[in-house]
């Protein structure tokens, strides 16, 4: 029976996963994308605090805690996710799918330049070579938009927050062992929230905005399904599945995320985009392989 509940949590998160990069599309196009994401991350944290304080889980937040989850959640939510929510405002959102699957190549090639890391086997180093190719099969097919310096300027965030993302990760590596995952959780998404409001003021955003009945119906999804059900489903998942198998929604999500830009938001999609997509996929795989019991992955960056 917990088998069965396992892989239905996994089956949600295979797909809610997916389905953030659509929402995130609509709601920047309702607000300015810092702003939004700020109400998103704060409101799902504020939430999520409220609700192990109800059910008697919360047990404290020491010094230390507090300052290691928020240098994780500044880099993982305030750059991360952001810089993502920033970058859709230009880029289609199944490009910016794609991208952020590639983090575990980025990885990869940190790994071969840092001392004392786990070390890649030669299918290691194969995966990274496709992955790249991938990336640039990927890039090649909408080489005309690279005139475009917003677009151009788009890709290179989305990038950038992926070394966030990768940056926040080890930061979560180094001590959140001790600590219980859903207050870390919290504490990421409320000063990582926090960050987004100050990441808004300094950009000038506007506050004045007329919001339309799908920016808020994609604002509520992403605080309740995005970020609380997913978080949910995968710790019950990860905790009645092993690794490897939960790991696969790493896989899927681009693939959910490709076909609901192309069916809602009139996004293309290409044979091009489908076969670097697939490319890349085939590179996580690979790079998960060897390490599939170490890589812990517990957040989306959409």
């Amino acid at each position: 029976m917990e088998n069965r509940k396992a892989i239905i949590a996994l089956v949600l998160i295979c797909i809610i996963w997916g389905t953030t990069y659509l929402f995130l599309k609509i709601g920047v196009n309702n607000m300015d994308p810092f702003f939004f994401s700020g109400i998103r991350q704060v409101s799902a944290g504020v939430i999520l605090l409220l609700l192990l304080k109800i059910m008697r889980k919360y047990d404290g937040i020491s010094r230390k805690q507090l300052i290691h989850q928020s240098i994780a959640g500044i880099l993982m939510i305030t750059l991360g996710n952001g810089l993502v929510a920033y970058a859709e405002v230009v880029i289609p959102s199944s490009i910016a799918a794609i991208i952020c699957a590639t983090m575990p190549v980025w990885v990869g090639m940190i790994n071969v330049f840092t001392p004392g890391s786990v070390k890649l086997s030669k299918i290691g180093y194969f995966a990274i070579v496709i992955g790249i190719a991938g990336v640039m099969w990927l890039f090649s097919d909408s080489i005309d938009d690279f005139g475009n310096v917003h677009y151009l300027a788009g890709i290179f965030v989305t990038l950038l927050a992926t070394v966030a993302w990768i940056g926040g990760s080890y930061i979560l590596r180094s001590g959140s062992m001790n600590y219980n995952p859903f207050v870390n959780t919290s504490i990421q998404m409320i000063v990582g929230g926090l960050g987004l409001f100050i990441a808004s003021w300094i950009m000038g955003e506007s506050y004045h905005f007329s919001v339309t009945f799908e920016g808020w119906f994609a604002l509520i999804y992403l605080i309740l399904i995005g970020s609380l059900v997913a978080m949910a489903s995968y710790s019950y998942a990860l905790k009645h599945l092993p690794m490897q198998i939960v790991s696969i929604y790493a896989y899927i999500n681009p693939v959910v995320a490709i076909v609901l830009g192309w069916v809602f938001l009139g996004e293309s999609m290409t044979p091009s985009m489908l076969g670097a997509c697939l490319v890349i996929v085939m590179s996580v795989v690979l790079l998960n392989l060897p390490m599939s019991k170490k890589s812990k992955v517990g957040y989306e960056l959409g």
